[in-house]
């Protein structure tokens, strides 16, 4: 039974897949797909790009961000030769109006289904576990009474290397394509790898890849020239070469090179057939090989597809909620999680924004959803960030793989994320050993110093810039990137940064005395005292805390300002990090829920700034309501609910997830725009006309976020080190929930009653067994059943 239908699609019964009924979604809604090293993006029409490890370095087909066209992908054209109709399957780039039509987006893969004058296809788009290559699986139904003669051809243009070819007639000068017999495949080289690699000099290495292109038939023609396939002036919807079954098969070095091989089908009537293309990256023609030999079946593709699926919902085993809110149980269950992990820790990509690189935070925030599933993929990723920290404590804002580049910034509160991340590690694995492990500085390859050691390197350098009150310095920014002139002469201060470097220093101190290190937790715990000190001194504003001061001394999100008077950060954080007395914190939440929370759940500030500011950096430069620029920033909110859950305000906590939900908001489809399966990361503000419109969807840290707090802190089930504690924050209509919860190799099973009005726990039972405490600590190979009574 479909769930949460609109006019554009539905989820699933069993919430695996979200089937889009229309190509004419209010944006193109995507699907990211990845294996961890070769991935791809791809619309509902289409469009899209691959790519190999790194998706702006190392990408296979052109495409160019355009969210109104989006007319670039990888597109395959089916021809009826017998009458000279042709289409696409994925609507795109033909545009042929199909008799049917539905795309379905799953953990892993992508799926069209349509009908064009009685010929049925159904193609399933999806990448192998551990390979370098996508394969396009076609299975074709002859719906009529007599036979049909089609052939199927590919078209895409051949990048290889570096997204950034805008400059086409430079940059096709180094391509080259060739076609194989023996292979019954079309390979494309490069000259040239546009990136900074190499000892001779800019740009002078060669690309070291094959990009390929193949299928399961043969091959019955080609063309590897962008003019001689479409023609002169031609276009995409009507390619010359298809419409007169004209190749002249171009090959070689000048050419502007294009991936176009048919093959031809005949289909008995009432009768259906079955082929298969594939396109991917491998070193070379003895790789290709190899691999295409694995899938050239109809069985060999299927079973490869069933372990991909079988992949994705094991990784989601681990975890596993039912409550009344359906919303939220396929949210958390799964879509969050493919989410962040397909999308921001391997994919590094979407449709909104493409990167490739790793950002400091914002991939070790991500991976706090390996958690639950498997801890040493976080540890893993801890390990990467260490190795982009210099001795002194600073970090590399961001870096790409492959050349090992970043940019080193004055960005404040970077390196204190690797310590937090850590702490929370810890948390979920009582491992102390991952303080030992050890791992080098990027200005010292050939020295590996402890994890611990990079931690106290990232808290002394961040304890070294404090302003002359003793708040720390907002430099460049701190989490909030558009603040990016504030601190720019270093004197400017975060209040935010403040609160965030209160709780690392505490938790920091504590860990310090657990493994007897007497001296630093000594030291730790003084400079947060001093630092609640200068807080609580200099970070009141009256009704709530400002925000940070500029680099002359004035005051953002402050009363005293007409725009941007309340930010977000600085209220939900004076709660999460507990540096602020309790009426305080009771008042800046007031003031959050009088201001900020809206209709689409917290503004990252208000009211929007209408005017560029020099001194506050590019955020006030956004249109009014966009993006940092009043909107709601949902890895922001996702910290209200936070805050709120520790207040136990339920109702707020609740109203802020039912209000970013993008579930809910997708049902508004007109005005949210946005896939319902994923979170944006931004909705707009009540100060655009675009009021509740959702964007930059796929590539944000608000997914790992959202599933961290829900469970932590809204059902209320959380890693701690004395073991899982049990603290619900659940909506009092609620009267019970479910989760399953691996945790230190033990799996519990708890149920939650809610039998009063207080919503506290008033007995726990283990097995039957009644306890005491609401901290669970249990070793043991069967699963633990846990019921919990709330009064």
């Amino acid at each position: 039974m479909p769930k949460f239908e609109t006019k554009y699609g539905f989820f699933s019964d069993d919430g695996n897949e979200y089937v889009i009924k229309t190509y004419r979604t209010p944006k193109p809604w995507i699907n990211v797909l990845s294996n961890g090293s070769y991935g791809l993006v791809i619309s509902q029409t289409g469009g899209g790009f691959s790519w190999h490890t790194h998706s702006e370095f190392n990408r296979l087909n052109r495409w160019h961000q355009d969210l109104i066209k989006d007319d670039w992908g990888k597109y395959f054209y089916i021809r009826n030769n017998d009458t000279g109709e042709i289409w696409s399957p994925t609507w795109m780039p033909v545009k042929t109006e199909p008799d049917a039509f539905e795309c379905s987006y799953g953990f892993g893969y992508a799926k069209f289904k349509s009908v064009f004058k009685d010929t049925a296809v159904m193609l399933t788009v999806f990448i192998p576990i551990n390979e370098n290559l996508e394969i396009w699986n076609f299975e074709i139904e002859n719906q009529s009474d007599k036979k049909v003669n089609l052939s199927i051809c590919s078209y895409f243009e051949w990048c290889l290397g570096s997204s950034a070819d805008h400059h086409r007639e430079f940059h096709k000068t180094f391509l080259e394509t060739h076609f194989d017999e023996s292979l019954n495949t079309m390979t494309a080289a490069k000259r040239l790898w546009e990136i900074p690699l190499g000892d001779r000099g800019h740009w002078n290495i060669e690309y070291p890849y094959l990009g390929f292109i193949s299928s399961s038939s043969k091959i019955s023609d080609y063309e590897g020239d962008k003019e001689a396939f479409i023609g002169q002036y031609g276009s995409l919807d009507k390619p010359h070469a298809l419409n007169n079954q004209n190749f002249k098969r171009k090959i070689g070095k000048w050419n502007d090179s294009i991936a176009a091989i048919k093959i031809d089908l005949e289909i008995e009537s009432k009768s259906s057939e079955h082929t298969a293309f594939y396109i991917g990256i491998q070193e070379n023609k003895n790789q290709i090989k190899t691999v295409l030999k694995k899938f050239q079946s109809k069985e060999q593709i299927n079973k490869a597809l069933s372990d991909v699926k079988s992949f994705w919902l094991n990784l989601f085993s681990t975890m596993e909620i039912e409550t009344p809110d359906e919303a939220m149980n396929l949210m958390v269950n799964k879509w969050l999680r493919y989410q962040a992990i397909a999308g921001r820790l391997w994919g590094r990509t979407a449709y909104y924004q493409q990167s490739g690189a790793y950002g400091f935070r914002d991939q070790l925030q991500d991976s706090l959803i390996f958690l639950p599933i498997d801890p040493s993929l976080t540890e893993k990723q801890i390990r990467l960030h260490a190795r982009h920290q210099f001795k002194d404590g600073t970090v590399l804002h961001w870096w790409h793989p492959v050349t090992e580049t970043g940019l080193q910034t004055k960005m404040t509160d970077d390196l204190l994320w690797l310590p937090f991340i850590i702490l929370q590690y810890i948390d979920e694995t009582n491992d102390h050993s991952i303080l030992n492990k050890k791992e080098p500085f990027y200005d010292t390859p050939k020295l590996n110093f402890s994890l611990f050691d990079h931690c106290v390197a990232a808290i002394e350098l961040t304890n070294k810039r404090l302003s002359k009150r003793g708040l720390p310095l907002i430099g460049a920014g701190d989490w909030n990137d558009g603040l990016s002139a504030v601190g720019l002469e270093m004197k400017g201060e975060s209040i935010w940064l403040a609160e965030f470097y209160y709780l690392v220093l505490t938790q920091f101190s504590n860990l310090c005395s657990k493994i007897k290190n007497d001296k630093l937790a000594k030291r730790y715990s003084l400079k947060a005292k001093k630092l609640k000190e200068a807080f609580n001194k200099y970070a009141w504003d009256g009704k709530w805390f400002y925000r940070a001061t500029k680099d002359n001394g004035d005051k953002i999100g402050s009363r005293t300002n007409k725009e941007g008077k309340i930010y977000l950060n600085s209220q939900t954080w004076s709660v999460i990090s507990e540096i602020a007395d309790n009426k305080k914190q009771l008042l800046a939440m007031d003031a959050v829920t009088k201001y900020l929370l809206k209709k689409n759940g917290t503004l990252l500030l208000y009211p929007a700034y209408t005017k560029p500011d020099k001194m506050i950096g590019y955020l006030s430069r956004y249109a009014p309501g966009r993006r940092e620029n009043g909107g709601v920033y949902l890895h922001a909110a996702a910290w209200a609910m936070w805050a709120y859950s520790i207040l136990k305000q339920d109702n707020l906590a609740f109203e802020v997830f039912e209000k970013t939900c993008p579930i809910y908001n997708g049902m508004n489809p007109d005005e949210y725009l946005a896939e319902p399966y994923v979170t944006p990361g931004n909705i707009d503000g009540p100060d655009s006309p675009n009021y509740g419109m959702g964007g930059w969807t796929w590539y944000t840290g608000s997914a790992s976020w959202f599933q961290k707090v829900i469970v932590d802190w809204i059902l209320g089930v959380r890693a701690s080190s004395e073991g899982l504690m049990i603290g619900p924050c659940i909506p009092r209509e609620w009267k019970s929930f479910s989760l399953k919860r691996t945790f230190r190799g033990t799996v519990y099973n708890i149920k939650v009653n809610n039998c009063g009005e207080t919503g506290k726990v008033a007995e726990i039972k283990i097995n039957g067994i009644v306890t005491n405490k609401n901290i669970l600590n249990i070793s043991s190979k069967s699963p633990v059943d846990v019921e919990v009574f709330l009064e």
